[in-house]
């Protein structure tokens, strides 16, 4: 389901229930999603790892791969 309502979410998951939520990116294909009370976080899922973060800091997403890549994590990037 993708659903972008008046409130600004973007979600793109296997079911949706959102209250009190807004500005929010998730991205959770497989999943059902409950957004509760929050507001302007990015989510992103992938088959083993989940990302959580804001779009003020999305732009370090790259710190977090070169993290991953010193810790000899590779499978995970």
């Amino acid at each position: 389901a993708r659903l972008q309502p008046q409130d600004g979410n973007i979600v793109s998951s296997a079911g949706i229930f959102i209250l009190d939520a807004s500005g929010n990116y998730i991205h959770s294909p497989t999943k059902f999603v409950a957004a509760v009370g929050v507001h302007n976080l990015v989510v992103v899922e992938t088959e083993d790892a989940l990302l959580i973060t804001t779009p003020e800091h999305a732009q370090d997403v790259g710190k977090v791969v070169k993290y991953l890549d010193q810790k000899k994590l590779d499978q995970l990037v």
